[in-house]
């Protein structure tokens, strides 16, 4: 039997599997085929049984010891051992390397146009193609891999920014919280309405600006009110009273509180005083007790020895006294320690009585010394209000004034006005009875007429002689009566006078009515 080959040098071997098959641009032929991956042959070893497989798929396949040959079972021409695949058995198979590499391959990326042979793919352009489609490597979206550098710098949602105020790095998904933390942030001034202000310096600025708005002083009693900070003295100059009533409140509600604890407090320690003395009586009396006991057993002994040795033979010495029994001196101890134990509640029951009381009395204090402002401030509200009345029926009064002001100027108008009347009839007088009537804008005021808006026109008064007959024209540019719409009515009215009574009557003179017209002429000159 023929020794077998040794397997390729590890420069002839690969870590891929096979080709795929749709780079292959002409037909595919199964000879090029691996018979484990079904790809074309990388790296082609042929075993003994002549399939071939590719380097990879084949140490692969015997990495975990000798395998049966898949193919050869699959055709049905199994046997032992050329069909055992194991480390050794197979070798390099050049010739169909060669054709393999020669074959015609295109690039199965889209959008990409390469073409070649398989060698050139494999050694130019198998991972490098600018439309391979890879995932990222923070996000694991899949991109192309000539879009891998941008989506880096601007698309991906993991990718890592400096921030360009204080040039720290974060994630981008974090640049919101990373705004809200950051150092040299630039903050714009509610009051002074001033820009990039760096967050850490924020607080600072504030601090001294004097049109940022800040909340009361007295906003823990109840005023809501927030004020800049140069006008904080004037609010509070100009709410003293409301600020005043505020705090009133406030610790009235304190008082009342205390009012309602202090009397069940002061019950509880006067109950709690009362046990504590009952108590140290009892103490006392057992200590008493125990004392008494623990005396008495040593004088009868002392006595009834002194009656044996007087009564009986003489014996053996009597023995000292006996102490009293451990017992006795450690309940002793104990009571000891209660009863001091008492005695220290008790100081410290009295000692928060005083300081109560303390409290109590300061808030008295304090109380009363609102009430004495509020009295202060309703006595100058008092007088305020008596000035304000006094004021009111001053403007009362002076209104009143200015009304009957305007109604004497009233009539003065109406008085200036009938004089002015007069002064127009009488600039239009005549006394020789003779009277020239000019009606200007005859053409409006005829119109008139005819819509009803003015029938009838009176002139002005004329007299005949100084002392004579007082008299006036009335005419109606459309006409009266029956003359209406076709003719112009014109009518001699006799006035009453002041000369009536001198004067003959009735009326019986000559009248003499000259109507003329004026037309405009107009000339044109060349």
């Amino acid at each position: 039997m023929a020794t077998q080959e040794p397997s390729p040098p590890s420069s002839m071997e690969s870590n891929k599997p096979g080709f795929p098959k749709k780079i292959l641009g002409n037909k595919l032929e199964d000879k090029h085929l691996c018979n484990c991956c079904h790809n074309i042959l990388r790296r082609p070893f042929q075993a003994q049984c002549g399939h071939r497989f590719c380097s990879y798929c084949f140490n692969r396949t015997v990495s975990n010891g000798p395998q049966k040959c898949n193919a050869c079972i699959k055709e049905d021409i199994f046997e032992e051992p050329t069909s055992i695949l194991k480390q050794g058995c197979a070798f390099p198979d050049n010739a169909v390397r060669r054709e393999v590499e020669n074959l015609s391959a295109v690039c199965i990326n889209e959008s990409c146009t390469w073409k070649g042979s398989i060698k050139e793919y494999e050694m130019n352009h198998e991972g490098k193609c600018e439309f391979m489609i890879i995932p990222c490597p923070s996000c694991k979206e899949r991109i192309r891999f000539n879009e891998q550098e941008r989506h880096n710098e601007r698309e991906c949602p993991e990718r890592t920014l400096n921030c360009k105020y204080c040039k720290e790095p974060f994630h981008f998904k974090n640049i919101k919280a990373h705004d809200e933390i950051c150092p040299k942030y630039p903050m714009i001034c509610e009051g002074c309405a001033k820009k990039k202000i760096p967050r850490e310096k924020y607080v600072d600025h504030i601090k001294f600006c004097s049109k940022f708005r800040t909340p009361c002083r007295f906003h823990v009693v109840g005023c809501d009110m927030s004020v800049e900070k140069e006008k904080i003295h004037d609010h509070e100059r100009a709410y003293a009273y409301e600020h005043l009533n505020l705090l009133l409140h406030y610790i009235m509600g304190m008082k009342v509180s205390m009012e309602g604890l202090q009397p069940q407090g002061l019950e509880l320690a006067g109950h709690k005083l009362l046990e504590l003395q009952q108590s140290l009586r009892e103490l006392e009396a057992r200590v008493s007790q125990l004392s008494n006991t623990s005396s008495g057993p040593p004088v009868q002994g002392a006595a009834a020895s002194s009656s044996s040795a007087s009564s009986g033979p003489p014996g053996p010495p009597a023995s000292a006294p006996l102490p009293p029994p451990p017992t006795l001196a450690s309940v002793g101890a104990a009571l000891e320690l209660q009863l001091h134990s008492e005695k220290t509640k008790v100081a410290e029951l009295g000692r928060r009585c005083t300081e109560l009381e303390v409290k109590s009395g300061t808030f008295e204090n304090v109380v009363c010394v609102l009430n004495r402002e509020v009295e202060r401030f309703a006595t100058t509200m008092e007088a305020s209000n008596r000035q304000h009345k006094l004021d009111q029926d001053k403007i009362e009064a002076l209104s009143n004034k200015v009304r009957q002001l305007e109604r004497t100027v009233g009539l003065k108008d109406l008085t200036v006005a009938e004089m002015e009347g007069r002064l127009r009839e009488m600039s239009a007088t005549t006394f020789d009875g003779i009277f020239v009537w000019r009606i200007s804008d005859f053409a409006k005021k005829r119109q008139d007429a005819i819509a009803g808006r003015a029938p009838a026109m009176f002139s002005p008064a004329f007299y005949t002689s100084k002392y004579g007959y007082k008299m006036c024209l009335r005419i109606y540019l459309n006409g009266d009566g029956t003359g209406r719409g076709s003719h112009l009515s014109l009518f001699f009215v006799v006035m009453r006078g002041l000369s009536d009574a001198l004067l003959k009557w009735p009326f019986n003179q000559k009248i003499v009515d000259i109507v003329s017209f004026s037309i405009p002429v107009w000339s044109e000159f060349a």
